[in-house]
């Protein structure tokens, strides 16, 4: 996959002098207290997509930050428009292609996403440390913010009338048809009018993509002559991962749905289904 390496290429890859690892783990919906992994990669560094690198004067989860936040985080971070950008996260695939998302709606196109994540890394018996890396020097990247990348809830509402554009759900498929509750308090239960069903756990198979023939099948089924994709989630982080598939399967015109169910859900004036 283009958009991803494994645990073995980024260990032959460790000493490559313009290389940058981020750690963009977070906690599932449900669960309680901080992020906290049993150990880090070598040059890791700490990417926080819930508080350094959020709006945080949005009420919504995660939605994204300016670009000057963005810039500033980075080049504290050490990263030059040159750097090669590799995201991780402790197990399986939720949050890093966020953080990949992220880099690349700020126009920085140079970022993979380690698959299989720390737990894969672990079972090759690689090296890791106890803390987070400090830069040792100021990077020269300045974030360009790629309009479309991150739309509001005004382009979700106009595609769901657009027999061009494809709206595409990650979260689970009882949470799509309201059969379960939302994990956030507040939130209706169901789905955006006609937008469909695809559970980012359903490219999944232990936390590492299913092959892409089978990927690429799935879209197939659901795009069809399409020539836009909106993706969806619970706060816009699994989105990404399925604009990262998306990508992999070589559609374009991809954008995520920032606010996602969490705006979308808590919105009575936006309309819902139900079922299937």
């Amino acid at each position: 996959m283009k958009n991803m390496v494994s645990a073995q290429w980024l260990y032959a890859h460790l000493e490559q002098s313009n290389l940058v690892i981020f750690d963009a783990g977070m906690l599932r919906p449900s669960a309680v207290g901080e992020y906290s992994p049993v150990a880090m990669l070598p040059k890791a560094q700490r990417f926080d997509i819930k508080k350094e690198l959020a709006d945080t004067s949005n009420p919504l989860p995660n939605t994204l930050c300016r670009a000057e936040q963005f810039t500033q985080v980075m080049q504290k971070a050490g990263v030059n428009h040159d750097s090669l950008v590799v995201i991780y996260e402790d197990a399986g695939l939720f949050s890093a292609p966020r953080a990949w998302w992220m880099f690349k709606a700020m126009g920085f196109d140079n970022v993979k996403v380690l698959s299989g994540g720390l737990t894969k890394w672990l079972e090759h018996g690689y090296p890791v440390q106890s803390g987070y890396t400090q830069p040792s020097a100021t990077g020269n990247f300045i974030a360009q913010y790629q309009p479309g990348y991150f739309i509001s809830k005004h382009e979700v509402l106009s595609a769901t009338e657009d027999a061009n554009t494809v709206i595409l759900d990650a979260r689970a498929y009882e949470r799509f048809t309201g059969k379960s509750s939302e994990p956030r308090a507040g939130m209706r239960s169901g789905h955006i009018i006609n937008s469909y069903s695809l559970p980012l756990t359903s490219l999944l198979d232990n936390g590492e993509p299913k092959p892409l023939v089978n990927i690429q099948a799935r879209f197939r089924e659901l795009v069809g002559h399409a020539t836009q994709l909106q993706f969806s989630c619970g706060s816009g982080v699994t989105a990404c991962a399925l604009a990262l598939f998306a990508d992999e399967c070589g559609y374009k015109n991809l954008s995520v749905y920032d606010g996602s169910w969490s705006e979308w859900g808590a919105d009575d004036s936006l309309p819902i289904a139900e079922g299937d």
